[in-house]
């Protein structure tokens, strides 16, 4: 019981010289600052943040070496030696070599610790005045925010390190063991990798930024702008590929610090490979989509028809070319990875059998769908009727053709399944009119006046293509039979030009009858029999 209790004193008398060491120390430093200060007005403000500062880390100094008592003394006592007498006699062992070794390894933490106060100063005006000139320099940059954030952290990273640097050679000085310094150093050398590495990701704003902003003005000036704005959105993707490569590079640096665990750094190489070529197909895919437009949709020398059919063609060749470069991008971060990537291709090979066989369906749709393009059945454009779906085609795809009719809505059909197909697109079509006329009618008449209405719809409506005919009767009913007017259109015209018709046809009967209500679309013998009475009327009374 008198060990410990004797063992608890000699920690408290330790710990009180440390407290007392230090704040000597630190008094001698604020009273040199102050002194300072006062000489020069100009050096207040730093001679306030170097008091802080000292303050900070004799603080820090003193609690560091307490805990070090703590534990020696802690560790004497638990091996059952006295610590009053193991101090004693280390006291007592050491010499006036040693005493004078000890005052000027203080002298040189005190001078250190100064420099090092006075150094911080100097180095962050250099880092003002870089950030001032890097702005000068890249005035399209707007992000002020960024890169002064860069330099704020860049400042307490070599700041840090230099007190962490200053640490190790403290316990050289005081001639403690090499392992407290080596783990100092291991513990700078790990904190160097993780602060800088996450500065430099927490900057790749600033430098993708910057990079960008070049890029697009030696765009410019080469002409290559065009390309430049094509590959321009997949900057956020460079971005993120960059920051993951970077966090990956941090990862490996770190584990080579640690030499038990250090092998698992060779995988960071191979990830980082495997993303710089998961970025180039992307950015290969996108050029070859702006190639493949370019040589298949140039915007001269191409008629209507040929223009039509590559449109169609277009989607289909840019598909296949995206899906053959993501095969190949896979294949080759397979091989970046350590892994083979034949027994891969072999794999998919089986399994594109083995689909093939289980999905006749798919197949079916496939093969018809490369019929459909081949043998020019029909084209993105054209007015096709396909079993209930009757629009326009908007898409054709490997397996699917997508069809929007009159009222919006988007009808997806199978390839395989598209037939029959009613195409209105092909050279020309029919506008057709079916005219209900009664059996008392006189037909002479009715065919004069559609015969009118069909040379007007002739003369002023583009998309005839010629006169238009009359098919005669074509049906009988049982109060009325059918007469058919037809004209030969432009391709997908008939609709628009049989409403044109119709309405023709409506005004030319309308003059016939002018005011007298009806309720057929050809006056009746009554009807113009009254027109005719009221004429004269009209005419005998203008003669009186």
């Amino acid at each position: 019981m008198n060990a410990i209790y004797s063992g608890l004193l000699i920690i408290v008398l330790e710990i009180g010289v440390v407290a007392l060491v230090c704040g000597v120390a630190y008094f001698l430093t604020a009273a040199a600052l102050s002194r300072l200060s006062a000489r020069r007005s100009g050096l207040t403000n730093w001679a306030s943040l170097a008091r802080r500062r000292a303050r900070n880390i004799f603080v820090g100094l003193s609690v560091v070496l307490g805990l070090a008592i703590l534990a020696y003394n802690g560790w004497l006592m638990a091996r059952g030696v006295d610590a009053r007498l193991h101090t004693a006699a280390l006291i007592e062992s050491i010499d006036r070599a040693t005493w004078i070794a000890l005052i000027l390894a203080c002298a040189k933490l005190t001078l250190s610790a100064i420099g090092l106060v006075i150094a911080s100063r100097l180095l962050r005006r250099v880092l003002h005045a870089a950030e001032r000139a890097i702005n000068q320099w890249d005035r399209v940059n707007t992000n002020n925010a960024s890169l002064r954030s860069f330099f704020g952290g860049l400042e307490h990273v070599i700041v840090n390190t230099a007190w962490l640097l200053l640490a190790a050679l403290a316990c050289r000085w005081f001639g403690l063991p090499l392992g407290f310094s080596d783990t100092l150093l291991l513990g700078l050398r790990i904190y160097l990798v993780i602060v800088v590495g996450v500065l430099i990701i927490r900057c790749t704003t600033v430098i993708v930024d910057t990079l960008d902003g070049w890029a697009n003005q030696s765009a410019q000036k080469r002409g290559w702008a065009r390309h430049y704005d094509h590959v321009r959105p997949l900057v956020p993707t460079f971005r993120a590929c960059l920051e993951y490569a970077l966090w990956i590079a941090l990862g490996s640096l770190v584990l080579l610090q640690l030499g038990s665990v250090g092998y698992l750094a060779a995988w960071g190489p191979r990830l980082i490979q495997a993303i710089g070529v998961f970025f180039a197909g992307r950015l290969v895919v996108e050029l070859g989509s702006l190639e493949i437009g370019n040589r298949m949709l140039p915007k001269e020398g191409l008629d209507e028809a040929d223009r039509r059919r590559r449109e169609t063609m277009y989607p289909l060749v840019r598909t296949a070319f995206t899906y053959a470069v993501y095969f190949g991008t896979t294949v080759l971060i397979l091989s970046r990875l350590g892994f083979n990537p034949m027994p891969f291709l072999a794999g998919a090979g089986i399994l594109g059998v083995v689909i093939g066989f289980g999905a006749q369906s798919l197949i079916n749709d496939l093969v018809c769908g490369f019929f459909i393009l081949f043998e020019n059945t029909y084209l993105v454009g054209d007015i096709v009727e396909v079993g209930d779906a009757k629009g326009v085609v908007e898409g054709i795809d490997f397996r699917t053709t997508r069809i929007r009719d009159r009222d919006g809505r988007v009808h997806v059909i199978r390839n395989g399944e598209a037939k029959p197909v009613i195409n209105y697109s092909k050279e020309y079509t029919r506008a057709v009119v079916a005219v209900d006329v009664g059996y008392d009618t006189d037909l002479r008449a009715v065919f004069s006046t559609l015969d009118q209405a069909g040379r007007s719809v002739r003369a002023e409506n583009p998309d005839v293509l010629d006169d238009v005919e009359l098919g005669g009767i074509t049906a009988f009913g049982s109060d009325t039979m059918t007469v058919r007017v037809s004209a030969r259109v432009k391709p997908g015209r008939h609709d628009a030009v049989a409403a044109d018709l119709r309405f023709r046809i409506k005004e030319m009967f309308d003059r016939q009858a002018p005011g007298v209500p009806r309720r057929k679309l050809i006056p009746g013998a009554r009807t113009m029999s009254l027109v005719a009475v009221d004429a004269n009327k009209r005419t005998g009374h203008h003669r009186s």
